[in-house]
């Protein structure tokens, strides 16, 4: 236990929110027995209005506290678990990558999450134990759609262990509103033009020719980066925007190689974010 901390405004305090955490953890480990829970500092710039913990059981064979769950300090909800004691496992997973999706797809359905997502990663990952690496859990991501175009963050992200078939993490990023301005799912910028936009771009912001570059991908979506960062009961403006990824000989000759990107409003061409080091 730590000293509770203040309430946020008319939000849930630490109290209620542990007790929630508490719950929402026996419902995704029967038989968990909570040996202590620990608020972290309650962060609104970085995590939103969310209370989180970690947590240890009183069977983990590990010190560390490696049980996370944090609780919507709107409305209640669990919108994260995660329970990472993966300490000894056996070598090979028991079950496929396929089997482990309808597991995902079953959860998201018991929980009414099923709607209005669209699954656009899946992947094993590895994990360093103390017999060595051993295949981890695998990860599924599912995008939020709305009128047809995913978001960037908004959704949810499963980890299902490929030894035992438990859900083993759940992330729900759901922070565009109803009170959110967004704009015509429709671009304004064909895709086409956006990528000449890009090339342009680069030119006048470094002095690379065009030639240079070599466009990989072009994705509309929408730019949700600041309803994640807000306060939840703040409305924000959400642009369309085209998410382009392209590459040069320096990002190409790369061990693996790389690639560079840009977030353009698909309106009025607006860059808003990019991510590229010419001087790698």
């Amino acid at each position: 236990m730590t000293p509770a901390q203040p309430s946020p405004d008319g939000l849930i305090g630490e109290e209620e929110a542990r007790f929630l955490a508490a719950a929402g953890l026996e419902r995704e480990i029967p038989g968990i027995r909570i040996e202590r829970m620990v608020a972290e500092p309650y962060d609104v710039q970085t995590y939103g209005d969310v209370w989180r913990f970690r947590v240890k059981a009183e069977d983990d064979r590990d010190p560390a506290d490696d049980i996370m769950v944090s609780i919507d300090a709107v409305d209640g909800e669990m919108v994260h678990f995660q329970d990472g004691r993966d300490y000894f496992r056996s070598d090979d997973p028991a079950i496929t990558i396929d089997a482990a999706e309808e597991i995902a797809d079953a959860y998201l359905r018991e929980r009414t999450e099923s709607s209005n997502i669209v699954k656009t990663d899946a992947a094993l990952s590895m994990v360093d134990t103390p017999l060595g690496s051993r295949n981890g859990p695998y990860h599924f991501v599912y995008r939020r759609s709305i009128d047809g175009v995913l978001c960037l963050y908004d959704g949810f992200i499963l980890a299902i262990d490929s030894v035992n078939g438990r859900v083993v993490s759940f992330s729900k990023f759901w922070k565009v509103s109803n009170n959110d301005t967004m704009a015509d799912p429709d671009p304004s910028i064909p895709e086409d033009a956006v990528q000449e936009r890009v090339l342009a771009y680069l030119n006048d912001t470094y002095g690379k020719d065009p030639g240079e570059f070599a466009i990989r991908s072009t994705e509309l979506r929408w730019y949700d980066l600041n309803a994640r960062q807000r306060p939840s009961t703040e409305p924000v403006a959400v642009p369309l925007a085209w998410h382009i990824t392209f590459d040069d000989e320096r990002h190409r000759s790369q061990d693996p190689p790389r690639a560079a990107e840009i977030w353009m409003n698909a309106h009025s061409g607006e860059v808003l974010s990019e991510n590229y080091n010419p001087g790698w």
